[in-house]
């Protein structure tokens, strides 16, 4: 929480409260390093810089124009600076160079420059950075665990704890989808982090003056001893588990135990398994607070309590299962039908532009590539680019970016564009502020599109976009750069042959969907 206000602190620049903080401990400075301690400094202060530390390993820079970022010493293209990741001889002028030094006048790198001195691996994901050489505006810090750039709290705390959670996303995503009433829900999710009202916690808390269970009197009541080691949580499982499998049943951690019986796939009196045991661990708690609070003689005992768990169960999948009661609680399945999919050319007086980003392992080594046709479907120019190592949809967004460079210098002005990536389309047409770390490529690509011509962005199907694919491949047996193509390579003649022809392929598509090129 404490980071989330030096985070505001850093980009809320209108606030009065952040210039009245600034003037006062950190100059005009507005980087990681003004969250310095300050002697005598106030209360507030001192709190965002406990926070600095934190700060530092989730941000990162986002280039701009590169003329703010230090080369070397700043977490730009990795959240660790590149001088400590140096094979060879630092620079002298290291400590102040800039990004802007290692980029040309058209935006492409000057990877001479790192040869020899970084890791190829490194270099690839610096040549995959877009630098708009043209904006003046300047590098900004983004937080780099989320996708979108913006801090959260819940991704500074998994960067604080550096948690683990793969082994566990499984059991949160299966407990929101058992097909239980909302409460056990949320009463499952509270009992596998072990927060339920236990006398453990509350002698823990000292509003209780035992740990102990009231009605084993030398147990410890904590979650797993409540749900299955108790006296009537043991006679219920012993009637329901199968004898060979009660052993581990009833020896197994507690992390383990909710694990495998939340993600079971077995069955029990005609429930599926994970249902049936959030039922019942959740009626056997019920059980157990009215002892606490009513007394051991106001609960059931073990007999009539497993004969209640058993008809409450049942009768609550019945109705689980009853559509006529509950239609809300199933997603209705989406309907599809069959079509026929190909490249479709362009109106008269139009050019096509078809486009597609590649990356072998998003991320991994990645390229783009991009063609123009006229509505016979005539061959007018290409482009593919080696990227370096990039992500799938920023791949697709640099082909996009190279095939606008390409249209323009065609001279054609009258143009559509299709590419099959609907995350891509949706980036360029939904706004971002400047902390996304996409937001330099994307400025440049809206910047292109609002030249004096005009420009349709259209979403298509792979089936009707197979040679823009075959090229965004192709581009990797290139060395590092971009490169336009007069002529159609050799191996791709038969897909614009197809094309031509107007062959298609069938697809299952979502009935009543928008049609896509």
């Amino acid at each position: 929480m404490l980071a989330k206000g030096g985070w505001r602190l850093l980009q809320d620049k209108e606030s009065i409260w952040r210039q009245i903080l600034l003037s006062k401990y950190g100059g005009q400075r507005a980087d990681l390093d003004v969250l310095r301690k300050v002697q005598g400094s106030s209360f507030t202060w001192s709190s965002f810089s406990k926070a600095a530390d934190l700060l530092k390993q989730g941000c990162a820079w986002n280039i701009r124009n590169g003329r703010r970022t230090k080369f070397w010493s700043d977490p730009w293209v990795l959240q660790v600076p590149l001088k400590d990741l140096v094979t060879g001889d630092m620079p002298e002028d290291a400590d102040e160079a800039m990004v802007a030094n290692f980029v040309r006048a058209d935006g492409s790198w000057r990877i001479e420059l790192l040869s020899g001195r970084l890791p190829p691996d490194i270099i690839s994901k610096i040549t995959s950075t877009a630098v708009d050489t043209i904006s003046q505006e300047e590098d900004s810090l983004f937080w780099a665990p989320a996708a979108d750039g913006r801090f959260s709290t819940k991704s500074a705390y998994a960067l604080l704890t550096k948690q683990d959670q793969q082994g566990t996303d499984g059991v949160w995503k299966e407990i929101w989808r058992l097909p239980v009433p909302e409460r056990v829900r949320c009463f499952m999710w509270l009992a596998f982090q072990g927060k339920l009202a236990t006398n453990v916690l509350h002698f823990q808390r000292r509003v209780a003056e035992s740990p102990c269970c009231q009605r084993c009197t030398e147990q410890p009541e904590t979650v797993l001893h409540i749900l299955r080691d108790c006296a009537p949580a043991a006679y219920f499982w012993c009637r329901h588990v199968p004898k060979q499998k009660q052993h581990e049943f009833f020896s197994d951690s507690h992390e383990v135990w909710f694990h495998k019986n939340i993600t079971s796939k077995e069955i029990s009196t005609g429930i599926d398994w994970p249902g049936f045991f959030s039922m019942a661990s959740w009626l056997l708690w019920k059980n157990s607070t009215t002892a606490s609070f009513k007394g051991l003689s106001a609960a059931l005992s073990a007999s009539s309590l497993t004969q209640s768990i058993v008809t409450k169960t049942k009768l609550w999948d019945d109705s689980w299962h009853a559509p006529e009661l509950f239609l809300n609680h199933k997603r209705k399945p989406v309907e599809r039908v069959a079509a026929e999919i190909g490249w479709t050319p362009p109106l008269e007086g139009w050019v096509m532009l078809n486009t597609d980003g590649a990356s072998n392992g998003n991320p991994g080594p990645a390229g783009a590539g991009g063609l123009v046709r006229d509505s016979t479907g005539r061959w007018l120019g290409g482009v593919v680019a080696n990227l370096g190592y990039a992500t799938a949809v920023l791949a697709e967004l640099w082909a996009i970016c190279y095939g606008l460079d390409l249209v323009w210098n065609l001279g054609f002005r009258v143009v559509k564009i299709a590419t099959d990536s609907k995350l891509a389309l949706q980036l360029i047409q939904e706004r971002h502020d400047h902390i996304h770390p996409h937001a330099t490529l994307l400025s440049l690509i809206r910047r292109k599109i609002g030249q004096d011509w005009l420009v349709s962005l259209s979403l298509t199907y792979r089936e009707g976009n197979r040679a823009a694919d075959w090229l965004s491949k192709h581009s990797l047996v290139y060395p590092y750069g971009k490169y336009e193509l007069a002529d159609p390579p050799t191996g791709m003649i038969h897909l614009l042959q197809d094309d031509v022809r107007g062959i298609t392929f069938e697809r299952q598509i979502v009935a009543n969907s928008p049609s896509l090129t």
